[in-house]
């Protein structure tokens, strides 16, 4: 059985709440996680993408160097904790679609900032339709999501911190310096929902903008073995099976897949690459996406000792770990969080 006091209580055990979790104990905290095991949490589908050079015009991701820095190090802490490597490098193609592209890539060439990151890439094309070229994007990382939930979920357990139990918000008393749920009192509450913040009655407000993702799992034999880009990725993640993803619904956030979405994307791989595919599984995932693209991440102005740990959105395994220590810090140590995370809270 859990313990009935608590230094924290975390609700839902999704890539966000892991990684607070893991954080908390680290740093001596005693944590209990609430997660109701729900499908639909994206970083359960997600291939684990950390890209550092994104959109249109090859834009370097606003503090890639210092979230990396941290993501790394949380990594590797998990890697010797579990006894699994979760990080890997990965070699990154993508193609330059058109002359704007081309142009913008010439220019991201000559800048400094960009030049550990950026390289022209190999004159034998990986896409069939390479007119304008292809680049190399360095610095990019696969997160292995999958095996991490799992084995963080089985820690959890094995230190009795984990309990598989959908939360009744009604049932949540909040108390001068503590808050009791069902006989489980802890001096602060994190609530890590993702997208299911919607059915939380404190959270349901935020500005979230919601994207739904669809990811297929194939076998392709002729493969490359790295990853493409072409404003849909290929990554690999075994011997001849990969992840091709993903579009971005702002509309639909059901979990149903769409056959329609399905063939988008085989049909835009058999357009780009001579790769031949066989699916062996289609997976939805909603993003917990933000409308300013900035988390949610402090207190809950309307509640006493309970904080919002949200908002990650698709750059989410390169960003948590930073965001993770930020809130550690304020939790422990008062340290002031910054107020692009705390302004809708």
């Amino acid at each position: 059985m859990p313990a009935t006091q608590l230094d924290v209580l975390i609700i839902g055990q999704g890539l966000a709440g892991s990684i607070l979790a893991i954080e908390l104990i680290r740093r001596g905290q005693s944590v209990l996680m609430i997660d109701n095991a729900h499908t639909g949490s994206s970083s359960k589908v997600a291939a684990g993408i950390i890209n550092p050079i994104t959109g249109h015009r090859l834009n370097l991701t606003e503090g890639f160097v210092e979230y990396f820095r941290s993501a790394e190090r949380f990594y590797q802490y998990a890697e010797r904790t579990f006894g699994q490597s979760f990080l890997s490098e990965v070699t990154q193609s993508r193609l330059i679609k058109n002359q704007g592209q081309a142009n913008y890539f010439d220019k991201r060439l000559k800048e400094i900032e960009y030049q550990s990151f950026l390289q022209i890439g190999e004159k034998r094309s990986l896409f069939k339709q390479s007119e304008f070229g292809c680049a190399t994007i360095n610095r990019t990382s696969l997160v292995d999501t999958k095996s991490l939930l799992s084995l963080s979920r089985k820690w959890l357990k094995k230190k009795e911190a984990y309990l598989e139990s959908k939360l009744d918000y009604s049932r949540l008393v909040f108390g001068e310096t503590s808050i009791d749920y069902e006989g489980i009192k802890a001096t602060n509450l994190i609530f890590c929902e993702g997208y299911q913040a919607l059915y939380n009655p404190w959270l349901n407000g935020l500005p979230f903008k919601l994207a739904k993702g669809e990811v297929l799992t194939i076998e392709a034999k002729n493969g490359p073995g790295s990853m493409l880009s072409w404003g849909n990725w290929l990554v690999p993640i075994d011997t001849n099976t990969y992840k091709l993803g993903s579009n971005y619904d702002w509309n639909d956030t059901t979990l149903a897949p769409s056959k329609v979405v399905k063939q988008k994307l085989l049909d835009s791989l058999e357009l780009q690459t001579s790769i031949q595919a066989s699916v062996i599984k289609h997976e939805v995932g909603v993003r917990p996406t933000t409308t300013d693209r900035n988390a949610f991440v402090g207190s809950i102005s309307t509640l006493k000792n309970a904080y919002c740990f949200n908002g990650f959105g698709s750059k989410g395994c390169l960003t948590i770990p930073a965001h993770a220590e930020l809130l550690c810090e304020h939790l422990l140590n008062d340290k002031p969080l910054p107020e692009k995370l705390t302004k809708w809270l």
